[in-house]
C-alpha cells in the first residue's frame, strides 16, 4: 500500500468528524448521521495515522495493513454497535463485566481490544520496521546536507 492512501483516508476522516461537529450547531440539534460520522471518522483517523507512522520507504507492509484495517473495524465497530443498539440503560440493564452493555462495548472495544493485537503486530514486524544502520546513516547525511 502506498503512503498516499492513508493520507487521503486521514483527511476524509477528519472531514467526517468536522462535519459531525459542525452539524451539532444546527438549531434543531445534530442529525443521526453526525454520530455515525464521529464513529467512522474516529476509527479512520486512528488507523490512518497508524498507517502513516508505519509507512517505510513509501510502502506499508502487509502485516501493518492488517493491523490498521483491524483497528478501524474494531474501533468504528464498537462505536457503531453502541449507536445501533436501542437505549436500554436503567436499573435492570444488562451488564457486561460490570458495565452497562453499551458502555462496555465502547470501553472494551476502543480501549482494550486494540491493546491485545497491536503489540503482537509490532513484535512480528519489529526487525523489518525499525531503523537499521543504513537508515540512520542516511538520516545523518541528510541532516549534514541540510546544515551545509
Amino acid at each position: 500500500m502506498r503512503a498516499r492512501l492513508p493520507l487521503v483516508l486521514l483527511v476524509a476522516s477528519c472531514l467526517a468528524v468536522a462535519a459531525a461537529y459542525a452539524a451539532a450547531f444546527r438549531p434543531d440539534g445534530a442529525p443521526s448521521w453526525a454520530a455515525w460520522c464521529i464513529a467512522l471518522g474516529s476509527g479512520g483517523m486512528l488507523s490512518s495515522t497508524m498507517a502513516l507512522g508505519a509507512t517505510r520507504r513509501g510502502r506499508l507492509r502487509p502485516v501493518a495493513v492488517i493491523a490498521c484495517v483491524l483497528t478501524f473495524l474494531v474501533v468504528s465497530g464498537a462505536f457503531g454497535a453502541a449507536l445501533w443498539m436501542p437505549p436500554a440503560e436503567g436499573a435492570d440493564a444488562r451488564l457486561l463485566l460490570g458495565l452497562p452493555l453499551r458502555t462496555a462495548i465502547v470501553l472494551y472495544g476502543v480501549g482494550i481490544v486494540p491493546l491485545l493485537f497491536l503489540p503482537l503486530v509490532y513484535a512480528v514486524s519489529f526487525d523489518a520496521d525499525t531503523l537499521n544502520d543504513d537508515d540512520i546513516e542516511r538520516v545523518r547525511r541528510a541532516a549534514a546536507e541540510r546544515k551545509a
